[in-house]
């Protein structure tokens, strides 16, 4: 999913800068435009991870302040998607946990904005495709592991529980999804939560 939603902001090779520094540690005072500028020289090599995730949940904050315009709005949401894509690059976060991040973040915007195919980051297909994608498994296979799921080994009760947690922001979206073999398909696959640890 985050290949096809993610923004230009590469970051500067030339600056050693953590994020932090770079915001001397004061991330809520900042545009969104002042946000991106700083997110694309900061160094991903001297920047911890929870630096991301602080800007994350700020973006995704913003995003949801109905006082600011839609095109604010958005660029706060890419912005948190951006932040989301440098947790990943840090590798010491579980990518299910951050695609989880993500699935939220474009739900909200797309039940907010709206739905369109020519921006990825509001294509609900895509979002779908992406999570069922990650799932690695067959809604059948899925399915035959929650039948006596207490009796898993942990390690396969916890991939369960990565399932439900990717599966559950995509209900708000049964709602916008017009008649489509996606949405029958994602309709099967949110039939399996109840089921799941």
């Amino acid at each position: 999913m985050h290949s096809n939603v993610r923004e230009s902001y590469s970051w500067d090779e030339s600056s050693n800068a953590s994020l932090s520094s770079l915001t001397r540690g004061n991330f809520s005072d900042k545009s969104v435009d002042e946000l991106k500028g700083i997110a694309a020289r900061a160094n991903p090599a001297t920047t911890h991870w929870q630096e991301w995730e602080t800007l994350r949940e700020l973006s995704d904050g913003r995003m949801r302040d109905d006082r600011q315009d839609t095109e604010t709005r958005l660029d706060w949401a890419r912005l948190a998607l951006t932040a989301c894509q440098r947790k990943r690059e840090s590798g010491e976060v579980d990518r299910v946990k951050i695609l989880a991040d993500e699935a939220h973040i474009r739900v909200y915007a797309i039940r907010t904005f709206g739905p369109t195919k020519s921006d990825p980051m509001l294509d609900m297909f895509d979002l779908c495709a992406a999570v069922f994608r990650e799932i690695g498994k067959t809604r059948e296979e899925v399915a035959a592991e929650t039948a006596d799921w207490k009796s898993l080994p942990p390690n396969r009760m916890l991939r369960l529980r990565y399932v439900k947690n990717l599966l559950t922001p995509l209900q708000a979206l049964m709602d916008t999804m017009p008649e489509d073999p996606m949405r029958q398909r994602l309709a099967a696959w949110l039939s399996l939560i109840p089921h799941l640890p």
